[in-house]
């Protein structure tokens, strides 16, 4: 009796810790991107603050070419809070328009005293991610493969989200790499309801969104874990042909932050 049970108990055993492991990837909607069509080229500006007070300002140029589509985005901290805390950013994403996979990004960030440049190329045996930090003690940065499929940058991720239904209460996940490590992003559509931004009243989709880290847990597994700094997050996206972001509101470790759209302008005229 002992080899039939001691068989049954390992085979039972090894099927519970698959099962454990591969559980967070339920989360993850199928890689094809859902119906909705792609947003047109279009040239934004945001803001950004905690408490309702102003802390940055950013531009974002949405432009086509050929079977590729660019993000750039480029701004930095403004008023009171730059003469606190300085930095300018820029970030490059570059997409395939079949699929919204992500071919590259690239990211500067300008501090008082170091800048941060971050590079990652998606190759067929992964994304690969150069970090690089100046000045830096520690000497020249390495490439480093990231060992989680399937994973898109941030622009691509969002991307991604934006082409599914959403319906009332759908949920949709995706794995994102915004430049430090990979992450589950997982939305669930609360419903419809008006905002206003940018001067006028919109119809938008308010959704829901946890954040989860992918940590490594074995050679051939990975788990999630909770992100350390957000808490709870809420965007209304436009609930119309371009579904643009309108307005994020973020409880992190500091507290409540948020981002809004000041102005937008598509290809061949203003909204």
């Amino acid at each position: 009796m002992r080899l039939p049970l001691g068989f049954v108990a390992g085979f039972l055993a090894a099927a519970s810790l698959a099962q454990s492991a591969e559980s967070w990837r339920k989360k993850l909607t199928p890689e094809n991107p859902g119906p909705f069509p792609l947003v047109r080229p279009f040239e934004g500006e945001f803001r950004f603050g905690w408490s309702d007070i102003e802390a940055a300002r950013a531009r974002a140029r949405f432009t086509c070419a050929g079977d590729e589509v660019q993000m750039q985005v480029e701004g930095g901290t403004s008023g009171l809070v730059r003469s606190l805390w300085k930095i300018d950013a820029t970030h490059r994403a570059v997409i395939r328009k079949n699929g919204l996979q992500s071919v590259a990004f690239n990211q500067v960030e300008k501090y008082a005293r170091k800048t941060v440049r971050t590079e990652a190329v998606f190759q067929p045996d992964g994304l690969w991610r150069l970090r690089d930090v100046t000045p830096d003690p520690k000497g020249p940065a390495k490439w480093k493969r990231i060992k989680v499929e399937p994973i898109r940058d941030i622009v691509a991720a969002l991307f991604f989200i934006r082409s599914q239904p959403l319906a009332d209460k759908d949920k949709a996940g995706v794995i994102a790499f915004p430049g430090d490590a990979a992450y589950v992003v997982e939305i669930t559509v609360l419903g419809r309801e008006t905002i206003k931004a940018a001067g006028k009243s919109w119809p938008a989709i308010k959704i829901d969104f946890e954040i989860f880290k992918v940590v490594k847990q074995s050679k051939t597994e990975n788990k999630l874990e909770p992100h350390k700094k957000f808490r709870h997050g809420t965007v209304w996206i436009s609930d119309d042909e371009n579904r643009i972001p309108l307005r994020a509101e973020v409880d992190i470790f500091i507290g409540y932050v948020f981002g809004e759209l000041v102005s937008v302008t598509f290809e061949g005229g203003k909204l």
